[in-house]
């Protein structure tokens, strides 16, 4: 390992930065209006291909010439991230503070702390639950793909000089390495969806297939001359010569990669498994434009356009800086922020990126003049903010960030207190805040739901609906009502609900569905509480165990079918999701809230777990089968939280339930899987609760 050696960089090459530049316009566009571009998130794979092959063919190139060192390795890729990340994320901080209320303000000090020590990913990873805070909610979300990359640069060049001093087979350990991570990542998709996104296990495939690329074209020029040679043979009568024969191949590599590329910007979309097989389209896309070369006629013709080029040149801070602004607006706008709004911080964005570039990252990157005092500058700078984001992580603002005196102030947003997670009503109820689905904006009707959102809904259902009742399967939906809906009474004083339901546009409009049947149990609820004691827990978002029994109860009168055989008696007390959400300790808790269930004869089902299938927060994917059941239909049920007090009640009913997952990520591919089952259930059943819609 050389010491002092000045590291070679490999040739440049404008089309590079060309694709760069699709692809962080099409991340950007994708954040900003996703209708407008449903797979433009694989811009982030682009970028994964594109770092590898150029941070390898640089690692690859030192090492033969004997010049690699890894101080100087480190010291280039911190003055090349640090300066315009340190800008974003003090800027983030400092507008945080006067925006932000004080969990968010927590939750933006632990994001800034995990940016700075490039472990986003892996923090964002561990937040994944139900009381998430929503994606266009955290300012830093899109650093975990710099924690992937970065934790990318710590082990590779330590493997890679090790099996080059060692003289291993590199190009070998690429591809058991490609074909470990990736097969890790397709094995977990559908079961760990969080994990195969964000761990750097099944992510690092990605850039080692740029890896792959990098060795190639610099030490196996005479493998892919006899590739090309068999190709050249096999073509041998063709009017072409060697030249127009390898000029042909690599303009059809670049315009098969590019349109694989933007093939995926329009067909890939959220709701897919992703990455698993799916990713394979970007990054073979990608693979594909690089292996062309610079003058291939995409890279030539467009990539290399000046315009594209110069994006690509400020593509980094670009990314740093679109999503803290577009998020920030989220939080204002309490919710999606007008299109003018969305275009204005798009354009903010690039010139924000292009000021970056000039003033920050050009001065303090390039040239040798003090090189070691700006990489130690800029780390104990990094080392700062990380301490000031541990600071602000765990500060109590509550006294100093509440909801009035911000000098940021928001639109259509309620706050009671100094959280919007949480509420405090009266008689010690606690119910869910405004962070979460806008639950108090939809409340008092401060937002209203758009036509496109009311078509969309419906149109899913119908879908659903038409396929079924072709093999004479019903559908129905269940409501879980919000606590709030049937326990208004309770809210704080200063919330005051609109006489008109958020929610009711869409149920109104799903009752005209043809083949749907929808139980909104909320009136039979707000009834049955007035005899049969407290129907949801006082510290909880749902419904007891008796609240769960009436909802079902009087869904099965709808279908004409008899109930369990159920009594109940007074359980103990219990603390709900809503105090550890709110974080409360010795909050006063009620025995009259909660229910156990006495059963006339004793259940007589089994479950097993469905293999393969993604694991939920409100239980497994799973099949129970029904020893005495009240009715004999196969039945399928998708939900969300209020299927968990409704599960038990499943399984006494009927002959055999299958689980099939959470609405959000099942139901929009439900219709194709049940096409494609061998067995159609009789009946299937969509729990989803009011504040989703």
């Amino acid at each position: 390992m050389t010491i002092n050696a000045n590291l070679s960089h490999p040739k440049y090459r404008p089309d590079i930065d060309g694709l760069r530049a699709v692809a962080v316009l099409a991340v950007v566009v994708f954040h900003a209006f996703p209708d407008w571009l449903e797979g433009g998130f694989i811009g982030v794979d682009v970028f994964f291909v594109i770092s590898g092959f150029l941070i390898s063919s640089l690692i690859f190139e030192n090492l033969d010439k004997g010049t690699f060192s890894f101080s100087e390795f480190y010291a280039r890729r911190i003055r090349r991230i640090f300066p315009a990340l340190l800008v974003m994320l003090i800027s983030s901080l400092i507008f945080g503070w006067f925006a932000l209320l004080p969990d968010e303000l927590n939750q933006l000090g632990k994001h800034a702390a995990a940016g700075a020590g490039f472990v986003s990913n892996i923090v964002l990873w561990s937040e994944v639950g139900y009381f998430d805070s929503a994606a266009d909610k955290k300012p830093l979300l899109h650093l975990w793909s710099l924690g992937i990359e970065e934790q990318f640069y710590m082990v590779w060049p330590l493997i890679v000089w090790l099996a080059w001093k060692k003289r291993f087979n590199i190009l070998f350990l690429l591809m058991v390495a490609v074909l470990f991570s990736m097969g890790l990542n397709v094995k977990i998709v559908h079961q760990y969806p969080e994990a195969a996104f964000y761990s750097p296990a099944t992510r690092f495939w990605e850039l080692l297939c740029g890896s792959v690329l990098a060795w190639f074209s610099l030490y196996e020029q005479s493998n892919a001359g006899r590739f090309d040679g068999a190709l050249r043979r096999l073509l041998a009568k063709s009017r072409f010569q060697d030249g127009n024969l390898n000029r042909m191949i690599r303009d059809g590599f670049s315009v098969f990669g590019l349109l694989l590329v933007f093939g995926g910007f329009f067909i890939l979309h959220e709701n897919l498994s992703f990455p698993g097989f799916w990713a394979c389209i970007p990054v073979m896309g990608a693979l594909l434009v690089i292996w062309a070369g610079p003058e291939a006629l995409v890279n030539r013709k467009l990539l290399a356009n000046r315009m594209l080029v110069w994006i690509g040149l400020i593509s980094f801070p670009l990314y740093l800086w679109h999503w803290p602004i577009l998020a920030f607006g989220h939080i204002i706008y309490s919710g999606v922020p007008p299109f003018d709004v969305r275009i204005i911080s798009m354009l903010v964005s690039v010139l924000l990126a292009w000021l970056t570039v000039k003033f920050i990252e050009k001065p303090l990157r390039f040239g040798n003049q003090r090189s070691r005092q700006k990489v130690a500058g800029l780390s104990i700078l990094m080392l700062g903010v990380a301490l000031a984001g541990f600071v602000v992580y765990g500060t109590d603002f509550s006294r100093t960030h509440t909801f009035d005196n911000r000098l940021v102030k928001r639109k259509a947003e309620i706050s009671i207190g100094s959280s919007l997670a949480w509420c405090r009503g009266r008689d010690n109820w606690l119910f869910l805040g405004n962070a979460h689905d806008n639950t108090f904006a939809k409340l008092k009707l401060l937002v209203v739901p758009s036509a496109k959102q009311i078509k969309d809904t419906t149109d899913m259902f119908a879908r659903l609906s038409r396929v079924a009742d072709k093999e004479g399967t019903q559908v129905a939906l269940i409501v879980g009502p919000d606590k709030s809906s049937i326990y208004p009474e309770y809210l704080p004083a200063e919330l005051v609900p609109s006489p008109v339901r958020y929610s009711g546009f869409f149920i109104e409009a799903l009752k005209n569905v043809p083949g749907l049947v929808v139980y909104d149990p909320t009136e039979d609820l707000r009834e049955f509480k007035k005899k049969e004691g407290i129907i949801y827990w006082k510290t909880d978002t749902h419904w007891n165990d008796k609240g769960a029994f009436l909802a079902f109860a009087g869904f099965l009168k709808l279908l004409d079918l008899p109930p369990p055989q159920v009594s109940f008696v007074q359980g103990r007390p219990r603390s709900g999701d809503l105090i550890e959400l709110s974080g409360l300790s010795g909050f006063p808790l009620s025995a009259l809230d909660n229910w156990d269930v006495v059963w006339k004869e004793e259940p007589a089902w089994s479950e097993e777990e469905i293999p393969g299938e993604r694991k939920t927060t409100f239980g497994l994917s799973s099949v129970v089968t029904n020893r005495k059941p009240l009715s004999e239909k196969y039945v399928w049920v998708i939900g969300d939280s209020f299927t968990a007090g409704l599960r038990q009640y499943f399984n006494a009913a009927f002959k055999e339930i299958r689980y099939v997952g959470h609405w959000n990520s099942k139901l929009a591919d439900l219709p194709a899987e049940f096409s494609k089952a061998d067995r159609k259930p009789d009946l299937i059943v969509i729990v989803r609760v009011e504040r989703s819609f």
